[in-house]
């Protein structure tokens, strides 16, 4: 390396595996040197020296991320920037408004927390509950830049907004997981015994002869088409109750002829 600054893919490498082992950075990169290559090769993608990037680049649901001011800095540091207001348009909407020096309208971009409600944001509390008014501004912000500014910030993500997702994704989930298990519908009784009946027998004569026997049904009740479903549950229950020893007791001899 020259000047500490990393040439080669090796020496960057080496820069990286430094950097895991040190205190002094952020505590989501310490220990993973590939993080940090990743981090740093994005920061230099937009602009930060490397250890701009890892104190302003943070990978969230694996996807590195820039913080809302560093973004509003390197906005500012492009000469592209012509102005930013941001102020709150009541008490619960954050706007932010900023002008290109080549486009002739600014872009507005607003936040409320009615917008957060309905994206679950306040649902887990913390930052969202403690400090919402900031949170709000950061939002239209990352909204306001990444529209405005798509070239300067090279389509990277804006941290607080990835949080917010990862949020609202694990609320759906739990909302998900939270949702009553529909007890699985039973079959019709007529179709559980159809079942059976088709099971034993492969003769439809003997199958109607059985169901005659069982039932006690004279010879001219006939049994065509779907007679089943015109049978009372106590019929049906009879039937069923008949198969099941039937099919049990065969089993049972073919178990026992399978022994001799």
């Amino acid at each position: 390396m020259s000047n500490l600054v990393p040439q080669s893919f090796t020496e960057r490498m080496q820069y990286c595996e430094v950097l895991a082992k040190s205190n002094l950075v952020p505590q989501s990169f310490k220990g993973k040197k590939e993080d940090i290559f990743v981090a740093i090769e994005f920061g230099q993608m937009v602009g930060l020296n490397p250890m701009q990037a890892l104190t302003n680049i943070s990978v969230i649901n694996g996807r590195p991320s820039i913080w809302g001011d560093a973004a509003l800095a390197l906005v500012k540091a492009s000469g592209k920037l012509e102005y930013i207001k941001e102020y709150f348009e009541d008490d619960n909407t954050a706007v932010c408004e900023v002008k290109r020096k080549d486009e002739p309208v600014a872009v507005i971009r607003k936040f409320s927390l009615e917008d957060a409600k309905q994206a679950g944001l306040l649902n887990k509390g913390g930052t969202w509950k403690q400090y919402p008014k900031r949170m709000l501004q950061m939002r239209a912000r990352s909204w306001a830049l990444r529209d405005a500014f798509p070239d300067v910030l090279s389509g990277i993500a804006i941290a607080e907004e990835m949080q917010d997702a990862e949020t609202i994704e694990e609320t759906q989930k739990s909302e998900i997981n939270a949702q009553p298990v529909l007890p699985k519908k039973e079959e019709p009784l007529y179709k559980i015994v159809g079942n059976l009946l088709l099971e034993k027998f492969k003769d439809k004569d003997q199958m109607k002869i059985f169901v005659r026997q069982v039932l006690d049904l004279p010879e001219d009740v006939e049994l065509k088409g779907k007679y089943l479903q015109n049978l009372t549950e106590d019929e049906l229950k009879r039937l069923k109750a008949a198969l099941e020893e039937k099919i049990s007791y065969q089993e049972e001899l073919k178990l026992q002829a399978e022994k001799a």
